[in-house]
Parts: structure tokens; C-alpha cells; sequence
């Protein structure tokens, strides 16, 4: 049911990206490169266009995308969820000294794979080139985005988009090893504060950890408790809702697989183990 993603495309949750050409747009509405969001997508089944969440049948199973209405967001909905295998970075976190000693440009690495012992020919050199080339296309106009190659990076460029040193990360608790193709019904949904925009980061493909970053748009986002139909299969999601999506590509998938267009109703995505939404914290009265 989940097909490994291709280590050269680009991500589907690159939604503010310009039209691409004919030859690119099969490759934008297939699977992403590299990261947790790799769903083999596929048309919605009419037999469940009004669950909420973007489903298919194939054969005798059905499989599930990461994408959902914000009608589904509630207490009693039921969402079909799949969450395939994680695997981090074999480095993990450099140190911040480490880190900013390495170029981190698509020019630099032939050096980086030096430095690394990476083959020229190795499968990771495509995966390393597509995250390169991702954090280094244009910045859309009205968003903000950056790319960290530090964990002191990462905090402080969402801190300087967000315009505060008082933020919070937010993540999802999933199980590193993943959880089967399963229905999950929705128990608990609260609201995270701070918002209209959030920074989202995604974990990327290389050696060590890498997370691109980029603002939300005006958002709605949540941390939703589900109770998967297999028991004790609890999980906790965040969710991020997009509520003005006027300025995306009318071909992205999740138009696609909800029945919407640019500008139409919010669409909503999960964040996969290791994503994380950065979000102000809102100071609350005492009185």
C-alpha cells in the first residue's frame, strides 16, 4: 500500500510552488522526495468523498493520503490513516560549529561527499541534490523560508520569522517504526494557539539532519487524539489547516483528491514523526 518515494521529486507540500510544465506536472502530483509524506496517492473512492479524508480502494484495500477537510477535525470523526517507517538522519543534529563549517550549496558537493565519504554514485546523492535544490529554489512572494542545518539554527530563524524568542514547538507523537493502514477514530482536538501563521518544518533527506522551513499562510492548526480500530494504537497528530489557499498551484494533489480549487475551503494535512510546527506562545491573563 505505500510505495517508497522517489529520491529526486519534489514534495507535494511544496503548495505555493510556480505551475509547473507539462513534463514536471505528473512528477508534482506523484509521491514525495525522500520524507515521511511519501503516500502513493490516488483518486478518492466516491464511496467515501464525504469522510473527510482523502481515500482510495485498490484491489481489495484501501490506502489513505495525508490530507483531509477541517470538517474531520472533530470528536467522533474517522480518519484512515497509514504511518510508514521512519528513518532520521544517521547523524542527527552537528553541533552548530560542525555544522556551519560545511557549505551547504548544490556547487559545494562534490566536497560534501568528500568530506562524508559518500560515493559519487551513490542512491543518496540524488536524495542530498533534491533537498539542495529545494532549499535553494526562490522564495514565493509573501512567504518566508529558510533551510537549518543546526538545532540553534533551526530555533532561531522560526524565532526571527515569528518575530518573538517566546515559541513552542509542536509535533505529532507517533511510533518511529510506523502503524498499519487502519481507521482512527478522533477522541480529543485542541486548538494551538498563536497562530494565524505558524513555521512548518520538514524534515529533509541527508546525511545529517536537515529541516526546511517555511510560514504557513493564514492557518489554523491543532493536536489531534485518535484511537486506532486495532487496539491500543493511539496516536496524537498535528495538524495544520490552510485557510487561504488562492495563491497554489491548481494542479497540487490535494485539490485533486478533496474536490476543491485555489481559494476554496481550507485544506488540512497531518505532520508526519520529526515535523515540526513552530508556533508563539500566547501569554495569558491572570485576572
Amino acid at each position: 500500500m505505500y510505495k517508497a518515494p522517489s529520491k529526486t521529486r519534489p514534495s507535494p507540500f511544496d503548495y505555493m510552488y510556480k505551475g509547473p510544465s507539462k513534463s514536471q506536472a505528473g512528477e508534482r502530483l506523484g509521491a514525495p522526495a525522500g520524507n515521511p509524506f511519501g503516500y502513493h496517492y490516488k483518486a478518492p473512492s466516491s464511496s467515501h468523498a464525504g469522510s473527510g479524508a482523502s481515500t482510495a480502494r485498490v484491489g481489495k484495500a484501501e490506502t489513505t493520503t495525508v490530507f483531509f477537510h477541517e470538517e474531520a477535525v472533530r470528536v467522533g470523526k474517522r480518519l484512515p490513516f497509514y504511518f510508514p517507517l521512519t528513518t532520521p538522519a544517521a547523524l542527527g543534529f552537528l553541533p552548530r560549529q560542525v555544522a556551519d563549517s560545511v557549505p551547504f550549496t548544490t556547487a559545494a558537493l562534490p566536497g560534501v561527499l568528500a568530506t562524508f565519504g559518500i560515493a559519487s554514485d551513490s542512491a543518496t546523492v540524488a536524495s542530498m541534490e533534491a533537498t539542495l535544490r529545494a532549499c535553494e529554489s526562490p522564495t514565493i512572494a509573501g512567504e518566508s523560508k529558510f533551510c537549518a542545518t543546526s538545532l540553534e539554527a533551526l530555533v532561531e530563524r522560526a524565532m526571527g520569522v515569528l518575530g518573538t524568542r517566546d515559541i513552542r514547538p509542536v509535533t505529532s507523537t507517533l511510533p518511529r517504526a510506523g502503524a498499519p493502514l487502519q481507521w482512527y477514530t478522533v477522541r480529543v482536538v485542541r486548538p494551538v494557539e498563536g497562530g494565524p501563521v505558524f513555521v512548518a518544518c520538514h524534515d529533509e533527506a541527508y546525511p545529517y539532519t536537515v529541516y526546511r522551513c517555511h510560514t504557513t499562510g493564514p492557518s489554523r492548526a491543532y493536536m489531534v487524539e485518535m484511537e486506532g480500530a486495532r487496539g491500543g494504537n493511539a496516536v496524537t497528530i498535528a495538524a495544520v489547516c490552510h485557510t487561504d489557499t488562492s495563491l497554489w498551484n491548481p494542479e497540487h494533489v490535494s485539490f485533486k483528491l478533496l474536490g476543491t480549487k485555489p481559494g476554496g475551503t481550507p485544506v488540512c494535512h497531518l505532520m508526519p514523526y520529526g515535523h515540526i510546527i513552530w508556533a508563539k506562545n500566547v501569554k495569558r491573563s491572570t485576572a
